[in-house]
């Protein structure tokens, strides 16, 4: 059975502040796969980010997501895996007779109302930096540091006391990360801090409920740089959505990423970035090394079908990945363009309006 048109609502699909996400142009990708008749069971979304992309789909396919990114593994395990809502049926708290939604509901509760502690993000990332790191650092404000800091440190206890499972790790992990995006004093990424206090940073950080979509098929998730995974994936479509300009991920969403691994990392600079090595770094972030990265991409698939989405705004214009396409030997080369507004931030030197690419090929 066809099951194409078993989409998730538009609703459903949470809007995570991040660079190129998909969120805005789900409608158009789905309308690119049935246009140019491309079928299949498993869908590979290569560079999953923000997951909004598996999540709009995962009723019509069996997903395979990766990110190189720990935080983005994180709302994969919960936004995508998940089929069924976790059942927190050992943790100690008086929850034994209520319904799963009702225990997560009352969890979160309970979460929201811990009483706070300092800690990494208290200390590095609010007004408190300054005494600490010589630096008065406004990612959040005290209150919430002091939240992010409580919430995360119990749900790692529980975890490693075995009160939770890893799926109910992984969902209450994610509740922290989309709450913390909330409340962030920035632009658009983590590569810098308001000079001034965004309305958003004065609400206090609260966890909310995560609606799990089921799905008939099951689902994988996967932390690893691509080039390391082409061998143990196999699908119909592979979905490649890469980075398209310089802005390495990691340095963009650092204190996401250091909240989701909350390893205490050493830490530099006015933003305090952590940091990374150049195995984390993305070689499509680079103009010197992206079409030899797309290129090698391409080759190593192992999929019936590519579907590309990239901007006018890319290091790559769309002649090149045309090309690229063409050497790969793929075949049945189409391109669908159509307009995309601009990631926000404070930047005013860009033109808001964009166009965004979807690149479809099929393999000989």
């Amino acid at each position: 059975m066809n099951t194409i048109d078993l989409t998730v609502p538009i609703n459903k699909i949470p809007q995570f502040r991040f660079i190129g996400s998909k969120h805005s142009v789900l409608s158009n990708i789905l309308e690119v796969i049935k246009k140019k008749e491309i079928y299949g069971e498993v869908f590979f979304d290569v560079f999953s980010g923000s997951t909004s992309v598996s999540r709009y789909f995962k009723r019509s396919y069996s997903i395979r997501s990766n990110d190189m990114l720990y935080f983005s593994y994180v709302l994969q395990r919960a936004l995508i895996v998940l089929n069924d809502y976790p059942n927190f049926r050992s943790i100690d708290l008086p929850l034994a007779s209520l319904e799963p939604n009702e225990r997560i509901i009352n969890i979160l509760h309970y979460l929201n109302n811990i009483k706070n502690e300092e800690g990494f993000i208290f200390s590095h990332y609010t007004p408190e930096s300054l005494k600490i790191d010589g630096i008065e650092r406004k990612y959040f404000s005290t209150e919430n540091g002091n939240r992010i800091d409580s919430i995360r440190t119990k749900i790692y206890e529980w975890f490693n006391d075995s009160e939770i499972t890893e799926d109910e790790y992984f969902y209450l992990l994610a509740s922290l990360l989309m709450a913390v995006q909330k409340v962030s004093n920035i632009s658009g990424t983590y590569g810098a801090y308001n000079k001034f206090w965004d309305t958003r940073s004065a609400k206090p950080l609260r966890l909310n409920f995560i609606d799990i979509v089921s799905s008939e098929f099951r689902h994988q998730a996967f932390n690893k740089n691509t080039f390391d995974l082409l061998n143990d994936v196999e699908c119909d479509i592979a979905y490649i959505d890469p980075p398209y300009n310089e802005r390495q991920y990691i340095a963009n969403y650092h204190i996401l990423e250091t909240i989701a691994r909350y390893d205490n990392p050493e830490i530099t600079g006015k933003t305090g970035i952590r940091k990374y090595g150049t195995e984390e770094k993305s070689t499509f972030c680079s103009i010197s090394s992206a079409s030899n990265s797309l290129a090698k991409l391409l080759r190593g698939l192992k999929t019936k079908y590519v579907v590309l989405s990239y901007n006018s705004d890319g290091l790559l214009p769309k002649d090149e990945i045309i090309g690229i396409f063409e050497e790969s030997d793929l075949k049945k080369i189409t391109v669908t363009a159509f307009p995309y507004r601009r990631f926000k931030s404070n930047s005013k030197s860009h033109s808001s309006e964009l166009m965004e690419y979807i690149f479809t090929g099929e393999v000989k």
